[in-house]
């Protein structure tokens, strides 16, 4: 690991060093390319992606859909939530521990780019996460009532899953045992003809979660994401990162942010770099989790090590980000 780490380092380093002698020497020239370079790339992003009329017609088509949808977990999930009264429940309190949303129209446009979409059809077909939900765990020992709840949802056909992905380093990471995704997988395999796919997950980011795709409502698709309030906090910051390091653009509030680490779109010593440290934040957050004490003290990101630049601390980034959510919250 420590081999890796300082191989990033030491690319990330050389690829800096070339880049400011080059801008030193052909200032002007290398400001021009990259932007007209990076405009012709979002030129044919959009003209790629669907109409924004389309995707304006599919977020309000969503919106009676993600209501149901929100209805229907709330039935289930409700009784889970924390409050005052009930400090004890697994989820957290209010929308923290149940939120679900609506993809921007803009959102849906650039990805619909990426994956090559058309029509309206393959539009609601192919992409699964228009409509989104996430359940937070407050506390990671009583997973087995989430559990209960999801299949009662499955049997009764309220929850209608086709696909568990499982994403995870360390099977002890899962928040759900095997025996307890081999029960949710029988029951959804059960109410649906087609079947249901299943996987186990690793990725480098190191994120840990349970991810659920269903069929709702007016041939929409829509995903539950389960995940502990520690890993959530990580996650937070790094989509953000993962957006730009696949050259994706971030909501307009996050303007400020997207243009201090515009770097981070081309760099590809960074982005590995980024990667290596957002899996430690990942570690330790469920770590934390599954530690009570720990999970009491978990406030502050590791700080950024040394082959990361500092401005890419997420202790930094998340002050950033709340300034930006307040400041868009003011209006």
């Amino acid at each position: 690991m420590i081999s890796a780490i300082n191989n990033i380092y030491n690319s990330y380093t050389k690829y800096r060093t070339q880049l400011n002698n080059t801008t030193t020497k052909t200032a002007p020239m290398q400001f021009d390319s990259v932007s007209f370079t990076g405009g012709e790339k979002l030129m044919k992003n959009r003209a790629d992606a669907v109409s924004h009329q389309l995707a304006q017609t599919i977020y309000s088509e969503a919106k009676p859909v993600m209501i149901n949808f929100k209805n229907k977990l709330q039935k289930y999930f409700g009784a889970l939530i924390s409050s005052e009264n009930f400090p004890d429940r697994p989820l957290l309190s209010e929308s923290k521990g149940l939120s679900v949303r609506i993809k921007t129209p803009e959102s849906i446009c650039e990805k619909t780019a990426s994956l090559g979409i058309k029509t309206k059809n393959e539009l609601k077909d192919e992409m699964g996460d228009i409509i989104g939900a996430r359940l937070v765990i407050k506390d990671s020992s009583k997973t087995d009532l989430i559990m209960k709840k999801l299949i009662e949802g499955v049997k009764n056909n309220d929850i209608k899953i086709f696909e568990i992905e499982n994403y995870r380093t360390k099977k002890q990471y899962s928040y759900f045992t095997q025996k307890q995704l081999d029960s949710l997988e029988k029951i959804s395999d059960k109410m649906r003809s087609n079947g249901v796919k299943r996987t186990e997950t690793s990725i480098p980011s190191g994120y840990t979660a349970l991810h659920l795709s269903t069929y709702l409502t007016d041939g929409f698709k829509g995903e539950i994401q389960i995940l502990g309030q520690n890993v959530e906090k990580v996650k937070e910051i790094e989509d953000l990162l993962y957006k730009l390091k696949s050259n994706k653009s971030l909501a307009s509030k996050y303007a400020k942010i997207e243009e201090e680490f515009e770097e981070l779109k081309t760099n590809k010593p960074l982005q590995r770099a980024i990667t290596v440290y957002s899996k430690d934040q990942y570690t330790l957050a469920r770590q934390s989790e599954l530690n009570p004490q720990q999970n009491k003290k978990y406030k502050k990101f590791i700080p950024a090590p040394n082959y990361v630049p500092p401005e890419y601390d997420f202790n930094r980034i998340a002050k950033i980000k709340s300034a930006c959510d307040a400041k868009y919250n003011k209006k």
